[in-house]
């Protein structure tokens, strides 16, 4: 995850791995998403799936133009970038209203299924304002947070694990 935008994460976001700037728009486009977003922004590994891809940004501003419900009710959007871009240097957003993950998990054929019925996965509803939390330098990180409201035997788990982490005792 990142705190401050470099150069080389900016590109990587924008651009993805492979991403070339091919002509004058591409240059104007990389300016101003530094501009809005090098100061803070949210960049975290979505999954080992699509890393060389641009990076996927997700949100709660239902009515950022260019965006999309990811999930029918749930509040929570992706894309609008150029909008994003534009309400940030306008000072209607702040560059942490937006997240941007880098690769993402694909699952196929029944493969999630499967992974859950393994316990590889733990289902869980929780709440919008959860799921967009600003995670960067929390005291705890978020899944342990998750999982403590969760109860039961998944409070247990974050417990034990939480124990191993000597960074955040």
């Amino acid at each position: 995850m990142a705190f401050k935008l470099s150069e080389s994460m900016g590109r990587l976001v924008l651009n993805g791995a492979y991403g070339m700037q091919k002509n004058g728009k591409d240059t104007q486009d990389f300016v101003k998403f530094l501009s809005a977003f090098e100061s803070a922004c949210g960049v975290y590994v979505g999954g080992p799936d699509n890393m060389e891809e641009p990076a996927t940004m997700i949100h709660g501003i239902s009515d950022l133009p260019g965006a999309q419900e990811i999930s029918p009710g749930t509040g929570i959007y992706k894309g609008g970038l150029e909008a994003a871009m534009d309400g940030v240097l306008e000072g209607k957003y702040k560059p942490l209203d937006f997240r941007f993950f880098i690769g993402h998990t694909s699952y196929t054929g029944g493969e999630l299924d499967r992974a859950v019925a393994r316990g590889s996965y733990q289902p869980v509803a929780t709440c919008r304002s959860l799921i967009l939390k600003q995670c960067l330098r929390l005291p705890k990180p978020l899944w342990h947070e998750v999982l403590e409201f969760c109860g039961g035997e998944l409070r247990e788990i974050s417990k034990l694990e939480f124990m191993k982490r000597e960074d955040l005792q």
